[in-house]
This record gives structure tokens, C-alpha cells and sequence, in this order.
């Protein structure tokens, strides 16, 4: 778990860990493009997100640094989470980023 420092660094002041973390959701968007046949919701998310890169950034980037694989077990550190990592973070919550839009 991540000290409340940390999540202060992240939160408010790692702009670059958090544009890897928007560069993973249009990834992700251009990924359920690429789907046979997407849920409505991921449909609609991917839209949002290729439209608009910014819609609902900060609520999102909040719940990605919830994970665990983003804040170890060592507490958070951003420049160890690796690219493969927040990909894979960022791609298993679009379900959960698609039912809050």
C-alpha cells in the first residue's frame, strides 16, 4: 500500500506517469476498436475517449492508482510501474471506466 505521500506525488504531482496512463486508455480505445463485437458500453467509452482524450481523466487516473499492481507492495512509485503494467491496469478497468460514463 502506497504511504499518503506517495498518493500525494501521484496525484498531484506526476503529470508524467499520468500521461502514460492517458496514452494507455487511447491504447485501450483503439484496442475495442479492433474487438468482433464490444459491449455498448466499451463502445461508447472508446468513443468518449478517441473524441476527447481528456473526458473524465482525473476520475479515471484515481481509479487506476487504487490498483495494486500501480502502487506494489512497497508503496507507490511511479517510475517503477512499468508501460506493460499500466497497460494492462489501465485495459482491465475499462469495464469499469465504460459503467461510469
Amino acid at each position: 500500500m502506497a504511504t499518503l505521500a506517495q498518493i500525494e506525488t501521484f496525484v498531484l504531482g506526476d503529470p508524467t506517469f499520468k500521461r502514460k496512463f492517458q496514452a494507455a486508455r487511447i491504447q485501450a480505445a483503439w484496442d475495442i476498436g479492433g474487438e468482433s463485437s464490444p459491449a455498448a458500453p466499451r463502445v461508447a467509452w472508446r468513443d468518449k475517449i478517441l473524441e476527447n482524450p481528456a473526458a473524465d481523466l482525473d476520475r479515471e487516473y484515481h481509479l487506476f492508482l487504487s490498483h495494486a499492481s500501480v502502487q506494489g507492495t512497497s508503496g507507490a512509485a511511479a517510475g517503477s510501474v512499468t508501460d506493460a503494467t499500466v497497460l494492462s491496469v489501465t485495459k482491465g478497468f475499462v469495464d469499469t471506466f465504460a459503467a461510469l460514463t
